[in-house]
């Protein structure tokens, strides 16, 4: 008989008795296939099963991916206070333990329909053989792909696997297992549509998502050429393009436009099924009756050019008095800062601002964000605007939006970063970034010449610049840091807020260092309300331990042949 039980390894086994999922709805002992999947609609659903785990923390409290990946980083702040936003946690981490068992619960689901796909085939039409055999692919390497990532080596299986064997894998190389990822996208953009035709199917996966995550994980393991082919081939397509107002694209007019070509793949939520995430509470404020816990830092707020394209420190147009005007028009557009509007409110975080305008009354009412009115408001003095929509101020707990996984702007950043890496730098990079830059209507920024961008070190910093300012709130930060060798500068630094005594004209001066990253005088910065930067928190990254996460301590139980990473 041939092994038809579902694998996650050993702690992740275990999880799957809870499951109400057609893949796990029989004993662990019976073949499934063999009692459940007698038509094409029960193989469909089986395959819109291995889509429910790219959540790998399933929207849980303070945690969705790929959001989360940012608030550990300098650009952003949780007030959940994770041990890993700090850098301080260990392989015990709840985080830690999800991503791992969620992961391969994903991969056992594709493992699964790999196999249901070929043993039924003369159940399906030769079309959806390939449309399905491509989905799992693709899905399976999206998984693996951030496994290989985040842990390096991990297990290897692709078929299913008895508990048994589960209990006694091993480690497979991280450069074998981006091999396989490799081979999975490349076969799933061999066999998926280039679009569907049913408005419900938009945002399955299709060849442009295969070669999108190619190109995003090509770049990401250092194959510049793979990652530079992969994003060329999504951008020749035609399929895709920038949403003309970056302020609307994250939040439902964006993203339930049945004319946004620029999301290519998202996490979907649902009223009608009551699958909601807390987004709204988390993010709004709390004069909106949100919680005030994800908010951007100082660091990110100073990392917004003037509109002439130079940082705050060097631009005749940075003015302390009026210190957010004549800014990048993304820092309005992803950020809430004092004396703007978010829903019905003025924002005012200065602690002596015990009152703020209310639109609709016309009036000056009791100021909810303000340290005076309570200590739990925003920590950093401001919001964000991305993925943060005012009409859920009266339902926060329901929110129904997608979160975007992945967009075009992405996969021209990730061209122009791999052709610069492999030094070849030419008017198509230019033309990458310029349409970022010039290609909305609410954001015109000066366009580069190829002789803005210079040597291949100014050309680096100029992408790195323009990642962080596109992508901040959309989990990429991590991730770069990392791979660039910048972590144990930037993940070693206090996280800051703006200071809430004094005038905005007493603000401490902002200096930038070589790569054209903020940096301050953190000695002399109160780690309470000040007249100061605040310190909000401090972060740790340590070398030769923190670029890979651990083996968390449940499968090191069950299985101590996995071997933990270095320095953990």
């Amino acid at each position: 008989m041939k092994k038809y039980i579902l694998f996650t390894f050993a702690a992740s086994i275990l999880l799957l008795a809870g499951c109400s999922d057609v893949l796990e709805k029989y004993p662990l002992d019976k073949p499934s296939q063999e009692t459940f999947y007698t038509n094409a609609i029960e193989i469909t659903r089986g395959v819109n099963a291995c889509y429910e785990l790219l959540d790998e923390q399933n929207g849980g409290g303070y945690i969705y991916f790929p959001i989360m990946f940012d608030f550990m980083t300098d650009i952003c702040y949780n007030r959940g206070m994770y041990a890993i936003d700090r850098g301080d946690f260990d392989n015990k981490d709840g985080i830690i333990v999800n991503t791992w068992s969620r992961s391969y619960q994903g991969i056992s689901r594709c493992n699964t329909m790999l196999q249901v796909i070929e043993e039924k085939s003369s159940l399906l039409t030769d079309a959806q053989i390939k449309q399905f055999k491509g989905e799992t692919l693709f899905l399976r390497a999206f998984y693996y792909a951030r496994m290989a990532f985040l842990f390096g080596d991990v297990p290897l299986v692709l078929e299913p696997m008895f508990i048994s064997d589960a209990m006694q894998v091993t480690r497979t190389p991280k450069a074998q297992i981006i091999d396989q990822v490799m081979k999975d996208f490349n076969e799933a953009a061999s066999l998926l549509p280039d679009e569907y035709t049913a408005s419900a199917d938009k945002y399955r996966a299709t060849k442009g998502v295969a070669n999108a995550y190619k190109a995003r994980y090509a770049l990401y393991f250092g194959m510049y050429d793979v990652a530079a082919q992969a994003a060329q081939a999504v951008m020749s397509s035609g399929k895709y393009a920038l949403y003309p107002r970056y302020g609307d694209l994250f939040v439902t007019v964006g993203l339930w436009d049945e004319n946004n070509k620029e999301v290519l793949f998202r996490l979907d939520f649902s009223s009608v099924i009551g699958k909601y995430h807390s987004l709204p509470q988390n993010f709004q404020t709390r004069n909106e009756t949100g919680w005030a816990i994800f908010v951007p830092s100082q660091q990110l707020v100073d990392s917004y050019d003037c509109i002439d394209g130079k940082n705050i420190a060097e631009s005749p147009l940075f003015d302390k008095e009026h210190p957010f005007e004549n800014r990048d028009p993304r820092l309005k557009l992803s950020i809430v800062v004092p004396g703007e509007r978010f829903g019905d409110y003025r924002l005012e975080s200065h602690v002596d601002s015990a009152l703020c305008y209310q639109y609709s009354t016309g009036q000056m009412v009791q100021n909810k964000d303000c340290y005076i009115f309570t200590q739990y408001t925003s920590f950093t003095g401001y919001y964000h605007r991305k993925f943060n929509d005012e009409s859920y101020s009266t339902k926060n707990t329901q929110g129904d939006y997608p979160i975007i996984l992945c967009r075009y702007a992405e996969v021209l950043l990730t061209y122009a970063e791999a052709r610069i890496e492999l030094n070849q730098i030419d008017q198509s990079v230019v033309d990458a970034l310029n349409l970022i830059r010039t290609g909305r209507d609410d954001v015109k920024m000066p366009a580069f010449t190829l002789d803005d961008l210079g040597n291949q070190n100014q050309a680096r910093l100029k992408v790195r610049h323009e990642r962080k300012i596109e992508l901040e709130l959309e989990g990429f930060r991590y991730a770069d840091l990392k791979r660039w060798g910048w972590a144990t500068t930037y993940l070693n630094r206090p996280l800051l807020g703006r200071p809430f005594k004094g005038a905005v004209t007493d603000w401490p001066d902002v200096k930038f260092d070589e790569n054209g990253e903020p940096v301050y005088d953190y000695q002399n910065y109160e780690p309470h309300i000040s007249s100061d930067y605040r310190i909000v928190e401090t972060r740790m990254f340590t070398p030769g331990k923190h670029e890979l996460w651990p083996v968390h301590e449940k499968e090191l139980l069950l299985n101590p042949g996995l071997g933990q990473n270095p320095g953990w």
